[in-house]
């Protein structure tokens, strides 16, 4: 079931998003449940009591009370990976949308075709790209890691330890290079001989990735030019989709 939110503070555009949304599903094999909001406090009070875990969330900037970025500040501390688009009158606050990681920024009035091109890429590359996992196996033994949790991969010769975004480390034995293949086209890069990072948990780079978590993954010599611009290369790439 696909949990979406609508938090706005007019019913009028709560009306005319759930709408969209209900004519948009009459035609892709989704079922989806709505969830209307007419401010950010109680959003925010149902994320933090554990009673809704949404998979999109439509959020107006300008409402009474708390506002949209507010809103969406506190709802990453419950749900750093929730897809957030904006809704607003205005792209005045399109740049300052990135530092809560919004997934889109829609400018009134509805825009019918911008909004189908953000869900058709929401549904393939959040939605169905979440049921995408790395098999972990230890023994006789398997676990599966949803490729978003995971921070980095480092290879210490036959083993590997996956570093998760939670600071969970697992210990597993194969070879990076398959690793490689299988995560190829989902935000990772190979950025050193022995290490694999996950490009949309990095803060910053400089000699080498500084992570969320503030652990280092080292960037190696040789190449190293090559591997920094393929990472801001990602970055703009993931920009210029944030603007459909």
């Amino acid at each position: 079931m696909l949990r979406i939110a609508i938090c706005d503070d007019l019913q009028s555009e709560r009306d005319t998003v759930n709408l969209f949304l209900r004519s948009f599903f009459a035609a892709v094999p989704y079922e989806y449940a709505i969830t209307e909001y007419s401010c950010g406090e109680a959003m925010v009070d149902d994320y933090d009591d554990g009673s809704v875990d949404f998979d999109l969330i439509f959020m107006d900037i300008f409402m009474d009370g708390m506002l949209g970025m507010e809103t969406a500040r506190c709802v990453r501390k419950y749900a750093p990976h929730v897809p957030i688009v904006f809704l607003t009158t205005t792209p005045e606050y399109a740049l300052e949308s990135y530092d809560v990681y919004a997934y889109g920024y829609l400018v009134k009035p509805f825009d019918g075709e911008r909004t189908s091109a953000l869900l058709k890429r929401f549904l393939k590359e959040e939605y169905e790209g979440n049921q995408k996992t790395l098999l972990i196996k230890k023994g006789c033994r398997g676990c599966r890691i949803a490729y978003r949790e995971i921070e980095y991969i480092e290879s210490r010769r036959n083993v590997m330890l996956v570093t998760l975004e939670n600071g969970e480390e697992h210990r597993v034995y194969g070879k990076l290079d398959d690793v490689e293949r299988e995560l190829e086209g989902h935000g990772f890069l190979r950025c050193h001989q022995s290490f694999i990072v996950n490009m949309n948990q990095v803060r910053i780079v400089e000699e080498d990735f500084r992570m969320m978590s503030g652990a280092r993954v080292p960037i190696r010599q040789r190449g190293g030019r090559g591997i920094r611009e393929a990472y801001f290369e990602y970055l703009l790439e993931q920009a210029e989709m944030t603007r459909i």
